[in-house]
C-alpha cells in the first residue's frame, strides 16, 4: 500500500514537470513568434537612450530618414566583422537623409568607447545599460539589425552578420525618394 501511493505522487510530480517543460517550450519557441514585439510594417518603438559621446538619442527624433538600429556587443565577433561594413554605409548614405543608431548592450562605456576608439569607427552609440531597448525590440541574438523606412515603420529586420552588399542593398530600400 505504502509502495503503491509513492508510486502515485511521483508518478504525479513528473507528469507535472514534464507539463510545465512542454508548456515553456511552447510558449517560448511558438508563442514568441506569433507575439514578437517588432515586425516588419510596423512602427518601431521609440527610445530614448545615453550617448558614448555623453548626449541623448530619441529615435522619434530621426524620422524622416531612413535609419538602421544595430544591436552590438564588444564580446560579438560577428558584430566586430561588420562594423567596417556599418561604417562605410554610413559615411556613404548619410547625407542621403540615412542615419545609424548602434545600440551596445549591456557593457560599460569604458567598454563601448575603447571598441570604438580602436576600430576608428564614428558611429552613433547608444548605450542600452539595463537591456530595455534589447528587451522592446525582442532581440535573442546579435548582431541584430533594423532598417525603419523615414516613417518610422520597420522594413527590414536581419538578425547575424550582414555584408557590405546586404547594407547597399536594405539601405536603398529604406532611403527616402
Amino acid at each position: 500500500m505504502k509502495r503503491n501511493k509513492r508510486f502515485l505522487i511521483r508518478t504525479i510530480i513528473l507528469t507535472v514537470l514534464v507539463s510545465a517543460l512542454i508548456y515553456s517550450l511552447y510558449a517560448n519557441l511558438i508563442l514568441k513568434d506569433q507575439n514578437q514585439k517588432v515586425q516588419a510594417k510596423q512602427e518601431a518603438p521609440n527610445f530614448v537612450l545615453p550617448t558614448l559621446d555623453g548626449g541623448t538619442i530619441k529615435l522619434s527624433d530621426l524620422r524622416g530618414k531612413a535609419v538602421l538600429i544595430n544591436f552590438w556587443g564588444s564580446w560579438c565577433e560577428p558584430c566586430k566583422r561588420e562594423m567596417p561594413a556599418i561604417q562605410d554605409a554610413y559615411d556613404q548614405y548619410k547625407n542621403q537623409n540615412f542615419e545609424v543608431v548602434t545600440v551596445n548592450i549591456r557593457e560599460a562605456q569604458l567598454t563601448a568607447s575603447s571598441f570604438i576608439n580602436s576600430n576608428n569607427l564614428s558611429l552613433p552609440v547608444a548605450m542600452d545599460k539595463n537591456g530595455q531597448v534589447y528587451d522592446a525590440y525582442d532581440v535573442y541574438s546579435l548582431p541584430a539589425s533594423f532598417f525603419l523606412n523615414p516613417d518610422g515603420t520597420v522594413s527590414k529586420i536581419y538578425v547575424g552578420e550582414m555584408t557590405r552588399e546586404n547594407l547597399d542593398k536594405w539601405v536603398n530600400e529604406v532611403l527616402p525618394k
